[in-house]
Formats: C-alpha cells, sequence, structure tokens
C-alpha cells in the first residue's frame, strides 16, 4: 500500500510540476494558484512519494526532514503572503476579521510545529 501511495504522489508531483513549468499542456493541471505555490506543491509530493520509497534506509530521515521544512515554508507562506480568501475560509457564521486572525494563527502554529519537528529529527540524523 505504501508503494501505492508513493506511486501516486510522485505521478501528481510530476503532472503538477510538468503543467506549472509548461512541459505538459495546461488543460492537465487541477491545482489553481501562483506559480510559486504549485511547484512548491509538486516539490513537497515528490519528496513524500522519494521518502515513502525509501522508508526503510537512512535517506529517508532526511526527506521526512525536508518535507516537513518544506511544510514550514509553505505555511509561513499562507501565513504571511497568503490571500485572504485563502486563510479565512467560507465559515460564514464568525466575522470575516476573526477568520483571517484564527486562519493565520493555525498556520504559524503550523510553521512552529513543522519546524520544530524538522529540527529534532535532523538534530537525530547528525548525531
Amino acid at each position: 500500500m505504501g508503494k501505492l501511495v508513493a506511486l501516486i504522489a510522485l505521478g501528481a508531483g510530476i503532472v503538477i510540476g510538468g503543467t506549472t513549468l509548461g512541459l505538459l499542456p495546461a488543460q492537465y493541471a487541477w491545482v489553481e494558484g501562483p506559480r510559486e505555490a504549485r511547484l512548491g506543491i509538486a516539490g513537497l509530493l515528490l519528496v513524500v512519494g522519494f521518502a515513502l520509497l525509501a522508508r526503510d534506509h537512512r535517506g529517508s530521515e532526511l526527506l521526512s526532514g525536508l518535507l516537513l521544512i518544506g511544510f514550514s515554508v509553505l505555511c509561513g507562506w499562507v501565513t504571511f503572503y497568503g490571500p485572504e480568501s485563502l486563510v479565512a475560509g467560507d465559515i460564514d457564521i464568525v466575522p470575516v476579521g476573526v477568520r483571517e486572525s484564527l486562519g493565520q494563527l493555525m498556520f504559524g502554529l503550523g510553521v512552529i510545529a513543522c519546524g520544530v519537528s524538522a529540527f529534532l529529527g535532523l538534530r537525530r540524523l547528525l548525531r
């Protein structure tokens, strides 16, 4: 099952990256957003696929640390530079200003959690 998920992640990363870079026709793209965000998503999917394929090797720890750093960077981008509609969501019972603040807080906590996890994992790897 892990290899199937790895192949799906690798395939999705290749398709998203290929359509973003113009190597594949744009009609294959199902992810919308800024070019940098799409390339980041493609890169994260590729790292996930390779980490799952190298699950029993020492390289998987390095790839997992890189994946967590990538998630931290992506969450940081959404926190500080993401559009308000992306951060706020569509909960109608909560005022818009509160939704934006809560969204930024949650993505900011994601930056901290992923950064600390990556630090602890890579520190263990470098011992």
